[in-house]
């Protein structure tokens, strides 16, 4: 007789049915919240692991008592500012960005009083990677306490396919950290570098902007460089360099160097050649050189170095460093097409960490790259 024609074999195989509809969800569920514990256990650990080295990277034994401080302002916040009037937005912003970042300098300060300007910037930048560190810790943690908390599959599911990214880009953080302790250039250095390559002697230093700017000759014609004050780990302020260096000096040309974000499939460290203002962030930098820009009527050239989010906040690639030589001769190119009468500013647009002011600072940070990767 067949096996469906059994009417006890059909009962048992239909209460199994219905078991494993009921079961098999709960089972799975649990196996996957099991998994995704011990990943975001290893990421809070990785989080732990990147706050204890900067802290005593910063202060060689601290105590109980700044340990505790130090782990409360981990979790220090600036809040959006009010957009439903656009008008005015770009000042909230600057001033709120203004605020927080002279929250974090006054705690370096309390940390570490006698350290150097240079040094200085490179805690702040190594504290604000530690706090991403936390955050991408703590937000993988809330989704998957979320699915414990509501026993949906599918959340879990949604959490483990975040899982992967968000461990690659805590990752990629947490060496950002240790390469602004250390002053090691990382990949959005690579403006800062170019720039430095350019510049000829000592160059001026615009000390509240966290500015440089100096002088080369290419192709035959004077033109201006600047970039971030370093080797400490800052972007400077470009924009409000610009509006300064604009009353004493007329430009009718500015040149944006910057690292650009690849497409998946891209090659790291190719170039490109555009218009406008090659920089990130928020904006405030960018809509305040576009300001001038547009109010002097200078033109606008960028190039940038294309590279994934990932590889701008590592320590530098070969092949990144690479493209040196490729932008200067696009930035030849630039210029030589120019009117003669033109005065031209190059910016090198990107984190300066590691990076000096001159090109004999800059020829040993290229030497010290490539001496690495052949290791």
């Amino acid at each position: 007789m067949p096996m469906w024609g059994d009417p006890i074999s059909w009962i048992l195989w239909t209460v199994l049915l219905f078991l494993m509809m009921w079961l098999g969800p709960k089972i799975m569920l649990t196996s996957l919240l099991s998994s995704l514990e011990k990943e975001i256990k290893e990421m809070e650990n990785k989080a732990s692991e990147t706050e204890r080295k900067v802290l005593h990277s910063i202060v060689k034994r601290p105590s109980k008592e700044i340990r505790r401080r130090f782990s409360r302002f981990l979790d220090f916040f600036s809040i959006y500012p009010v957009d439903l009037d656009p008008y005015g937005i770009v000042k909230k912003l600057d001033h709120i960005v203004k605020n927080s970042e002279e929250k974090i300098k006054s705690f370096v300060k309390q940390l570490a009083p006698s350290s150097t300007p240079e040094k200085e910037m490179d805690y702040k930048a190594a504290l604000s990677a530690t706090m991403a560190t936390r955050q991408i810790a703590k937000i993988m943690r809330h989704y998957l306490e979320v699915a414990k908390k509501y026993k949906v599959l599918q959340i879990a599911w949604l959490v483990q396919m975040q899982v992967p990214m968000a461990k690659e880009i805590q990752n990629a953080v947490s060496k950002a950290a240790e390469a602004f302790i250390k002053e090691i250039p990382i990949g959005d250095s690579i403006g800062p570098l170019i720039a430095a390559m350019l510049i000829d002697g000592k160059p001026e230093i615009y000390r509240e902007e966290e500015f440089v700017v100096g002088k080369t000759k290419i192709a035959g014609r004077e033109v201006y460089v600047a970039k971030a004050l370093g080797p400490g780990g800052t972007t400077g302020y470009p924009g409000k360099f610009l509006k300064k260096f604009l009353k004493k000096k007329k430009i009718t040309r500015i040149i944006t160097l910057d690292a650009a974000l690849k497409f998946e499939g891209e090659k790291t460290g190719s170039v490109a050649e555009g218009v406008g203002v090659a920089i990130g962030g928020i904006g405030v930098e960018r809509f305040e050189i576009e300001e001038e820009a547009t109010k002097r009527n200078i033109r606008l050239d960028a190039i940038v170095v294309k590279q994934s989010n990932e590889e701008a906040i590592i320590p530098m690639k070969k092949e990144i460093a690479k493209s040196v030589d490729e932008v200067i001769e696009r930035v030849r190119e630039i210029v030589e097409s120019c009117d003669r009468k033109e005065k031209i500013l190059i910016i090198g647009v990107g984190n300066t960490c590691g990076v000096g002011n001159t090109r004999k600072e800059a020829e040993k940070v290229l030497k010290e790259i490539r001496r690495k990767r052949q290791q």
